[in-house]
């Protein structure tokens, strides 16, 4: 398993003193973090995060105040179209079912996409059935540690501006 981390923040001053084995970062938004996550961290491994259906990156937000959990399944084809391969998907756990559903809509299934759940349990994890009814195979990702809500961050992300995600061996 590895662990990725994300910020609103500056990454180079969020992460300073940090092991930054991989970085996501948002490529458009209020909040455009990637250019620096990639420049200042070049040996990790990066996701760049699409939040308003622009079409870049590798990885669509779909979450309430980004784009729609129903339009997860067109915007993963679309970036297969422009040559991505197994596109993220990020959501809250809880819309599972409706992310599923929309792959399906547009032809796709859930092994055309890696999985990015957000769960913030307080604990490292790779969602599954335990955490959602219906979740047939684990996701590829799980973010659990919010900046959002800083008692579910252990040492060395408490008090920092830091999402942290626990991510499976094939998710890169």
């Amino acid at each position: 398993m590895g662990t990725m981390l994300d910020t609103i923040g500056d990454p180079r001053t969020t992460f300073a003193d940090l092991q930054v084995e991989a970085v996501a970062g948002y490529g458009n938004g209020k909040w455009p973090t990637f250019a620096a996550a990639k420049r200042e961290f070049p040996h990790a491994h990066h996701i760049e995060i699409d939040v308003n259906g622009a079409g870049i990156g590798d990885a669509g937000d779909f979450e309430n105040g980004d784009m729609a959990a129903s339009e997860a399944g067109s915007w993963a084809k679309r970036r297969i179209e422009a040559g991505v391969h197994r596109p993220v998907i990020y959501f809250s756990v809880s819309s599972w079912g409706a992310v599923i559903e929309s792959l399906h809509a547009a032809g796709l299934h859930r092994r055309d996409v890696r999985i990015w759940t957000a769960h913030y349990n307080g604990r490292p994890h790779l969602c599954d059935s335990s955490c959602e009814p219906g979740i047939k195979e684990p996701a590829d990702a799980t973010q659990w540690g919010s900046a959002q809500a800083p008692n579910t961050l252990p040492h060395p992300y408490a008090g920092r501006n830091i999402d942290v995600s626990e991510t499976s061996p094939s998710f890169f």
